[in-house]
């Protein structure tokens, strides 16, 4: 139990960072772009979101290991996280394709920021509500998994315990 503890300690950090990379994107967004701070909140704003951004793949990778949709051994490409889900019906197809765009934006952030375009940051922006939708679908996911756990534990506890009890009975 003591991974299953870590998990879910991971998994809380993670959606905490989401929710404060998403309320502080909102405030970094409602402020008005200022001719002389302009690159300054072009930096802000895409650095919020490719934290964001990078927290939300998280997200999806510690899903689908809980869920097991994936083994730790296993190397994948971060795109593959929301195929993964998508494959296991956990979220829908146009969903599964913004994610895929996010992971787009990331990488391009990431390894060739000179092209990164202040409609690039407009688009990943207008996607927050989805965003927002995939952490609700993510925790109800985490919530099963959890509940599937503890199911499964109570089952091997009775099913011991009648055992030792038929053992008793006929000894």
């Amino acid at each position: 139990m003591p991974d299953s503890d870590n998990r879910s300690s991971r998994y809380d950090d993670i959606i905490l960072d989401i929710r404060r990379y998403v309320d502080d994107a909102e405030s970094i967004f409602r402020r008005k772009e200022r001719f002389d701070q302009d690159q300054r909140d072009f930096y802000a704003r895409t650095m919020v979101l490719f934290a964001m951004s990078n927290r939300l793949i998280d997200l999806a990778k510690e899903t689908c290991l809980t869920r097991r949709y994936i083994t730790e051994d296993e190397s994948i490409k971060n795109k593959v996280y929301f195929k993964r889900l998508h494959d296991y019906s956990v979220i829908a197809w146009e969903m599964r394709q913004e994610m895929i765009n996010l992971v787009n934006f990331r990488n391009q952030v990431s390894h060739h920021f000179y092209l990164v375009t202040r409609d690039d940051i407009e688009y990943v922006y207008s996607n927050l509500p989805m965003y927002l939708d995939f952490v609700t679908i993510m925790e109800k996911e985490h919530e099963r998994a959890e509940l599937l756990t503890k199911r499964t534990i109570l089952i091997g506890v009775a099913l011991v315990t009648l055992i030792l009890i038929l053992l008793w009975f006929f000894s």
